[in-house]
């Protein structure tokens, strides 16, 4: 038991090693594109193209203002307004964290079916007065940490724009992983790895996407034997759907492709 325990960690150290090779070589084909100019234009060309590289590895500025369905369009509209005025108001008010903590606890009820059916009836109510319905919206979702959400939400019952809550709780928090560069990472080990190991693929992992932070969420699978998979570019980094990156760096993997080579069959 020891030497299988031993055995895992090794390959999963082997992993993050390799983990480094699948990052891409900006520099080397930045810098060997200048071949057959003179040394002053070679000097030229990899000063200028030296700083695309480190603007390439740079977070994008323009990352906060996109959309927030994981399109990679660039968001606009109301949503994307009312959005940032809770997150102006929030600075202004020095709440932010406070206000994360009601945006995220909002969005969690949100997402429930029962409650939104009751969000949903009240908010098309018109029989009730536009003060009453917003008290009544805030109750509903409350208690809250912060002064500023409570507010907004009977500013947008004034603006008749109660029922967009939800996409605008969604965008905000889309937007605050994307404006703070955090990435959020799952990685799916046979046995749970060290901490070491966890900081040696965050670090892997903030050099190849070029985030300042990586959130990285651990799962134990005995049945991928040992090594590890990791999934990012989730499309809702919060609930984690829909990871449009993987990397299987496992033995079951490893050895379902050498089977699949000889014309073996594994049963998965």
């Amino acid at each position: 038991m020891v030497r299988s325990s031993r055995t895992a960690l090794s390959v999963a150290a082997v992993a993050i090693g390799l983990l480094g090779l699948t990052a891409p070589a900006f520099t080397s084909f930045a810098l060997n594109k200048s071949s057959g100019r003179s040394n002053a234009q070679r000097s030229l060309g990899r000063t200028q193209r030296q700083a695309e590289v480190n603007q390439a590895l740079q977070p994008p500025a323009l990352i906060y203002s996109q959309a927030a369905d994981g399109s990679m369009l660039e968001a606009s509209g109301p949503i994307v307004t009312y959005s940032q005025v809770l997150f102006d108001a929030a600075k202004a008010k020095k709440e932010t964290v406070l206000v994360t903590t009601d945006v995220l606890a909002m969005k969690v009820k949100l997402q429930d079916d029962e409650f939104l059916e009751k969000w949903v009836l009240i908010t098309n109510n018109f029989n009730i007065e536009k003060k009453d319905r917003s008290s009544v919206l805030v109750d509903l979702l409350g208690p809250f940490k912060s002064t500023v959400v409570p507010k907004f939400i009977v500013f947008l019952t004034k603006k008749q724009r109660a029922m967009s809550l939800r996409r605008i709780v969604k965008h905000y928090v889309t937007s605050l992983y994307q404006q703070m560069a955090i990435e959020p990472v799952t990685v799916k080990s046979a046995q749970r790895l060290t901490s070491e190991q966890q900081e040696a693929i965050k670090q892997k992992m903030k050099a190849k996407l070029g985030a300042k932070d990586i959130k990285l969420v651990t799962e134990v699978d005995a049945n991928l034997l040992a090594g590890f998979i990791l999934e990012w570019g989730y499309v809702d980094k919060e609930t984690l759907r829909s990871p449009a990156n993987a990397i299987d760096l496992t033995m079951k993997n490893h050895l379902a492709k050498s089977a699949n080579k000889q014309g073996v069959m594994m049963q998965t």
